[in-house]
Formats: C-alpha cells, sequence, structure tokens
C-alpha cells in the first residue's frame, strides 16, 4: 500500500497561495462534508451560479411530483424516484464514516426525504424552495452528511472541472475513467455517467477518482438545523406562534415537533432561511483541526516517531509483546511527551472514535515498518472489534480501546473484549483503558479493572491484558514541585533515606 497518504504527499504537490483546495486524506473519509450554505453567497465564477444549478434541479424534482398527482405508480413518480437517488459520492473523501471511504452511503433514505418534503411542499403551495434544506426541515432533518451528498452529485461537473484545473496546473496525471452522475439532464430529468480525465486514488479497493473542494466549503455541523429553526421561531415569531406550543413546555421537543412546527410555519421557514442568507458562516477550520478532524494521521505519526520501539517480533510467542509495546508506546507519548494536549480542546476531551483514530495512526506507522498488518474496527464475529494486529495466521492479538466515560466500558472489558478473541481465535486481547479525570486515575478504580481482566481471563479462557492510559490534563515540567515525602526525605527527617532504587 502506498504511505503517502495525503493528495499533495502522493501527487508530490508543491502547494502555494493559489491552492485552496482541502488536502484529503485518501485511504479513508474525513469526518466533515460540503455545506450548500458556504457556496451559496461565493462570488468566484465557478461557483456563482451553484445555487441557481440546485435550484433548476429541485424544480425538475418538484414537477415530476407535480405530474405524478402522488400516484407511486405512475411515471412521472417512479422518474422522481430515480432523478433523487444519491448514491454516495465516495470521490470526495467527506462524510461521517470512520475507516475506509467505501461506505454504502444512505441513499436511498435521502431519496425518501427528498421525496417527502417535495410532497409537503407542493401540499403547502410551493412550486420549489429558496434551498433545499427547506425539505430536510419539514421532516426534522436530514443530517449534513446527506444534504452533502445531494449537493456533491448536483454539482459534481463544477467539482470535476476545478478539480482538473488543480491537476493541470500542478502537471498532475490524469487517467480517463467513468464518473457516475457526472451531470444532470433538466430536459430529460436523468443522471447521465461520463467518461472523464480525473486522478485516481491509489487506496481505493476499486479503481476509483477523487475529486478536491474548497476548503471554504467544509463544515462539521449544518448551517441550517432543527434547533437552529427552533430557536428562532421563538425567538422572532413568539407571539405567532403562542397559539400553536406553549414555549416553557416545548423548549425540549423533539425532531417530530420540531418538523411539525415547520410545516405548520412555512412563513417562519423562509423568514429563519432568509436570515441565514445574510449571516457570515466560517467553514471548519481544517489547518487549526481543534476537533481533530483533519490531522489524526499526521498527529499519530509524530507520536510514533517521538516513540520508537526497540524490538520487533521474531517469534510467534513475541507477537503479543510487540501489540503491548506499540500500546505502550503511545502511551508513553500521551503521559510524558505532552502529547496529551492533542486530547483536549478548549477543555473538552477528545471523543472514543478520534482516540482510537489517533492510536490507528500510531500503530500504523509501527506496523507498516515490520510487515505487520493492522485492521482497524475489523468484523470479528459478534460486531467490530477496534484493531486486529496480525503477522500471518499464527501471529495474532487484540485491541479493544475505551473510555472509561463510556457507559458500556465494564461490558467491553469483562465480555466484548474476550468474545471478540474468541470469535477470532485470538489468545491475547488487549483492553486500553483512556481516563480523563482524577478519579478514573484513582487507586481502587484501577485495582477494579485489574479485577475485571483476571475475571474476563478466567471466565472466558482468553488472556485479557488491561493497560490504563493517563490522558488527564498536566502541569508543564517547570511547574511540577515535589511531593511532601520527597521534601521530608531531602532533609533527613525521614528513616527512609535509601535510594529510590534499593529495597528498604
Amino acid at each position: 500500500m502506498p504511505t503517502m497518504a495525503r493528495f499533495s504527499q502522493h501527487f508530490r504537490v508543491e502547494m502555494t497561495d493559489q491552492d485552496d483546495w482541502f488536502d484529503t486524506y485518501l485511504p479513508s473519509d474525513t469526518s466533515l462534508c460540503v455545506d450548500p450554505f458556504l457556496i451559496w453567497p461565493d462570488p468566484e465564477a465557478r461557483w456563482f451560479e451553484a445555487h441557481n444549478q440546485t435550484m433548476d434541479f429541485l424544480a425538475t424534482a418538484f414537477r415530476l411530483v407535480r405530474e405524478s398527482g402522488g400516484n407511486e405508480n405512475s411515471v412521472a413518480w417512479k422518474q422522481a424516484k430515480s432523478f433523487l437517488l444519491f448514491p454516495e459520492p465516495a470521490e470526495f473523501c467527506l462524510g461521517v464514516a470512520d475507516g475506509s471511504s467505501e461506505g454504502a452511503g444512505a441513499g436511498h433514505i435521502l431519496q425518501q426525504g427528498m421525496l417527502d418534503g417535495i410532497k409537503t411542499a407542493l401540499g403547502l403551495g410551493f412550486d420549489n424552495v429558496p434551498h433545499m434544506e427547506m425539505l430536510a426541515l419539514f421532516q426534522g432533518g436530514m443530517g449534513l452528511d446527506r444534504i452533502s451528498d445531494a449537493v456533491c452529485n448536483i454539482l459534481k461537473s463544477s467539482f470535476i472541472s476545478y478539480t482538473q484545473d488543480i491537476c493541470r496546473r500542478h502537471n498532475i496525471p490524469m487517467e480517463t475513467i467513468r464518473v457516475n452522475n457526472a451531470e444532470w439532464s433538466e430536459e430529460y430529468a436523468r443522471w447521465n455517467a461520463k467518461e472523464v480525465e480525473l486522478p485516481i486514488n491509489p487506496f481505493a479497493r476499486t479503481r476509483r477518482p477523487v475529486l478536491l473542494v474548497p476548503k471554504r466549503f467544509l463544515r462539521d455541523i449544518p448551517v441550517v438545523t432543527p434547533d437552529g429553526f427552533w430557536k428562532y421561531a421563538w425567538g422572532n415569531h413568539a407571539e405567532q406562534l403562542r397559539g400553536d406550543l406553549n414555549y416553557h413546555i416545548a423548549r425540549n421537543v423533539g425532531r417530530r415537533e420540531k418538523a411539525k412546527l415547520a410545516r405548520q410555519n412555512p412563513e417562519v421557514v423562509l423568514s429563519y432561511l432568509k436570515s441565514l442568507e445574510h449571516e457570515e458562516h466560517s467553514p471548519y477550520p481544517v489547518d487549526d483541526d481543534p476537533k481533530l478532524r483533519t490531522q489524526w494521521w499526521e498527529l499519530g505519526a509524530k507520536i510514533a516517531h517521538r516513540s520508537p520501539l526497540s524490538r520487533v517480533p521474531q517469534a510467534r510467542e513475541e507477537f503479543p509483546e510487540f501489540v503491548k509495546d506499540v500500546i505502550e508506546s503511545f502511551r508513553h507519548g500521551v503521559e510524558h511527551q505532552d502529547e496529551w494536549q492533542i486530547f483536549w480542546h478548549q477543555g473538552v476531551a477528545l471523543p472514543e472514535k478520534k482516540v482510537q483514530a489517533l492510536f490507528r495512526s500510531c500503530a500504523k506507522h509501527y506496523c507498516k515498518a515490520n510487515d505487520i498488518s493492522l485492521t482497524g474496527e475489523a468484523n470479528a464475529g459478534r460486531g467490530p472489534v477496534d484493531f486486529h494486529f496480525a503477522q500471518g495466521w499464527v501471529a495474532r492479538a487484540l485491541v479493544e480501546m475505551k473510555l472509561m466515560s463510556n457507559s458500556k466500558f465494564w461490558d467491553g472489558i469483562l465480555a466484548q473484549t474476550p468474545q471478540y478473541a474468541i470469535s477470532e481465535e485470538v489468545e491475547v486481547a488487549f483492553f486500553v483503558a483512556i481516563a480523563y479525570t482524577d478519579e478514573e486515575m484513582a487507586e481502587n478504580h484501577l485495582s477494579k479493572i485489574r479485577k475485571a481482566a483476571r475475571i474476563a481471563s478466567d471466565r472466558h479462557k482468553v488472556d485479557v491484558r488491561p493497560i490504563v492510559i493517563d490522558a488527564r490534563k498536566k502541569d508543564s515540567a517547570s511547574k511540577l514541585k515535589p511531593s511532601q515525602e520527597l521534601r521530608a526525605r531531602l532533609h533527613g527527617n525521614n528513616s527512609g533515606d535509601e535510594h529510590p532504587g534499593e529495597a528498604a
């Protein structure tokens, strides 16, 4: 597998001020999405007509649904269903899925949501909508990733030409490849595949191109949300809505009530969307990456580089010790080389998936250097295990990683981890616990973890080995002060004056 994982690395691009594109990580999806509200106001000529192009697409879909009269057996309805099927645009390497960028997507779910939204809008007297998010609000929200899938499909021809311009500027090799949903026909209301020249993703399981996106179009949370609409409605139209719901009772309602409010008050929805058009919306800061959505690969590599392994497995029985060394190197970086700072942003700790992504990156660098296979979230019979290390068939080990705050933490060590090992016919499984608080690092809590590992090992006849990583926020070394015990020993007030390494 190629080791240069970023687009710029693999194609050896020297980026300049002209390069406004997101340097995507090719082996898997980055947890960001294209938000249409960041495209609509863009002044660049290429994107100036993007909003009109999307409105034309929706007008075509509205026409088909209106012609069908709601008859799902009619030709017009079937054509509308086909037109509103948005497959996951895997060429972009974006989305909320973890692991590879080969996800199945949610095309049929989005299709049904769009159909239902258009039916609702037509019933309310709309011939079209100013933003496709209005359809989502009528349904209680579709999620940024699904709206992103729709926009990436509708505007794919623009992203193709954008990527081609970048490749020509940097002399990046392109190959002729068939791209699905490369363009759509307003006249015939259908999608067309095209043979186009694009760079090829070397990490994809099947031959697939790469499409690049301007960084300024990417967000991790959508501009338009049901919660945002709810707050706007009560904050700006409270008198109008007072007869529908009591605000003090209805502040924490579910998505169905929010969708109901939107359908009953479409003029408020229009006002909400209009207000957003006049606000500035910031993209996700991909370079600063405060939520560790884009730089986890590089940060994991940094930990691996600063904590090299002292040995490699030479025999089957040494393999578990190698995996332990990988985990311990990661732990050492976090606890003793200030890498704990990666785990925190503005006082908020990283979620479990991001911690696992960091470890995956760190471990992959060790494994590549020693020709060892590492599979993230491999299917272990009864569900996905976090990490599966292997050197051939006989030398294998599993790693399960959980935050101590996870509500299923004890299920993980007592049942899930040993079951994964049994399903994979693996003798050794490591359970890695991530601690963020003093309570989690208390000795009685650590003792309970060790006891749980012994119980699981005895019960399931599998060697479950616990490792705790202390990811609490720490003072710098310059601020550390000796304990009272050490102060006393220094001044001769403690009978135990022997050297620390000597037995008492």
